[in-house]
């Protein structure tokens, strides 16, 4: 399959900023720069982050197709003997008034993995270890003030607030300027794909955020990088496969930049398909428990995928008609919903991304 120039391509991803910024930060070395040019705090400058680790149950593929459970690292301190810090990464697009709340049920439930398991967990001397929580936010507006528990609780006058304070660390981006970002490039990169993102600036960034890895072009990590970053940049903005192919040319050579895109497009595909069997499923169980036969949910949930798949691959040939000639006549729209058949879909499918024309596709539509 090549590359088709005039394609704009759009990949549904769920919460596509908090996969990307996972999978580049469960990198302990980038996770270590986020630390230590953004984060500039006491605890901070007392951490060894040569012993920083990953401990957290996360698994990310290359294509951010799934994430499981939470960013938690540990490390030791500087001359502190045996004593460890465990940080629970958060990540925020939007402010959330009462952040603490969720930080203290994070830090609650460590505690009680702790005392369950207090030879693995607790330090020598049988105490917790200092954990903390690290927020990343990138919000178009600044967030001003973590709300602590002593601004929620009711207190006497003169009473101290800060006994009920939770550790965390804020990194806000919306302060900081894109001229001021440092760090490992592939942290920069992130750190102004977010910015940009948020403030609806990313098109014309992209090619900027792309060239911070011309210095580490030959890393074996830039390849998943830039990988992660292309269909990041698809699923949060509309743009052509040759813009993205262009950019890409400027660090990694022709076959791997087409091989990237490509798998790209393969991925509408199959998205389209993935939902449909979503669909299909449920619409299966609701058909089925109206019969109230147990054969009838099953029956329902076979036949219910069947029909996903169906809708599934309709559903993207339609939309990269669409978005190759724009107006599509009402006659295809019909005619492409009438087909059943999987293996013609599938023909359609390569048609509507290899004809040259609409008329062309409508002519072999016809026989």
């Amino acid at each position: 399959m090549r590359v088709f120039p005039n394609l704009t391509v759009s990949v549904e991803l769920a919460h596509p900023h908090d996969l990307l910024t996972r999978y580049f930060l469960i990198d302990t070395e980038l996770f270590a720069g986020l630390l230590e040019y953004y984060g500039n705090t006491e605890i901070v400058r007392i951490i060894d982050f040569g012993s920083l680790q990953c401990e957290s149950p996360t698994t990310i593929d290359a294509q951010l197709k799934e994430v499981i459970g939470d960013l938690r690292f540990s490390a030791k301190f500087k001359n502190g003997g045996h004593a460890k810090v465990f940080l629970f990464f958060e990540h925020q697009s939007k402010k959330i008034k009462r952040f603490c709340l969720r930080c203290i049920r994070k830090l609650l439930e460590f505690y009680e993995t702790c005392e369950a398991h207090p030879r693995t967990m607790k330090t020598r001397d049988g105490k917790y270890p200092y954990s903390l929580v690290v927020l990343l936010y990138h919000g178009k507006v600044p967030w001003k003030k973590l709300l602590q528990m002593g601004d929620l609780v009711s207190l006497p006058p003169g009473a101290d607030r800060h006994f009920l304070s939770v550790p965390v660390i804020v990194i806000d981006l919306s302060q900081i300027q894109p001229k001021d970002l440092n760090g490992p490039p592939a942290l920069v990169a992130l750190l102004d794909t977010l910015q940009s993102a948020s403030q609806g600036t990313l098109p014309e960034n992209f090619d900027r955020i792309v060239g911070y890895f011309e210095e580490v072009k030959e890393d074996p990590r830039t390849s998943g990088w830039l990988n992660s970053l292309t269909r990041y940049f698809l699923a949060v903005t509309k743009t052509s496969t040759e813009v993205v192919a262009r950019t890409l040319s400027k660090v990694l050579d022709k076959k791997e930049t087409q091989k990237m895109v490509t798998s790209t497009l393969e991925e509408l595909f199959l998205q389209g398909i993935k939902e449909g069997k979503k669909e299909g499923k449920k619409e299966g169980i609701k058909e089925g428990k109206k019969e109230g036969i147990k054969e009838g949910i099953k029956e329902g949930i076979k036949e219910g995928i069947k029909e996903g798949k169906i809708k599934g691959k309709t559903h993207d040939i339609l939309k990269i008609l669409d978005k190759r000639f724009k107006k599509i006549p009402r006659s295809i729209s019909q005619s492409v919903n009438s087909y059943t058949d999987p293996v013609a879909l599938d023909s359609l499918f390569e048609l509507a991304l290899d004809c040259e024309t609409l008329t062309e596709f409508e002519q072999a539509l016809a026989h």
